[in-house]
């Protein structure tokens, strides 16, 4: 398997072969954003369904606890995806 970073037209793509296929990742904060929802939705799912039966209390909330994370990280990657810091070179004649 190989992974590779493509630049194109100021968007960085992740290319992932395997084999004979390929896989282009375009936007890849919006793709990990989009994990990141399902994820936090199954947490969510989880924690109200061992809150409704006969399981701990301490576990149906740390599934909450979770979700809540994974909210904070899509605050993060909402912020990421149009945040780009570059490194600033000086140009020889100034």
């Amino acid at each position: 398997m190989k992974i590779k970073k493509l630049v194109r037209e100021q968007q960085e793509d992740v290319q992932i072969e395997m084999g004979k296929y390929r896989m282009i990742i375009e936007r890849r904060y919006q793709v990990l954003s989009f994990f990141n929802d399902l994820l936090l939705g199954v947490l969510y799912l989880i924690g109200s369904i061992l809150f409704l039966t006969d399981v701990s209390k301490v576990v149906s909330i740390s599934f909450f606890l979770a979700g809540s994370i994974m909210m904070i990280i899509r605050a993060g990657l909402n912020i990421l995806k149009d945040l780009h810091v570059r490194k600033v070179t000086k140009n020889k004649n100034t």
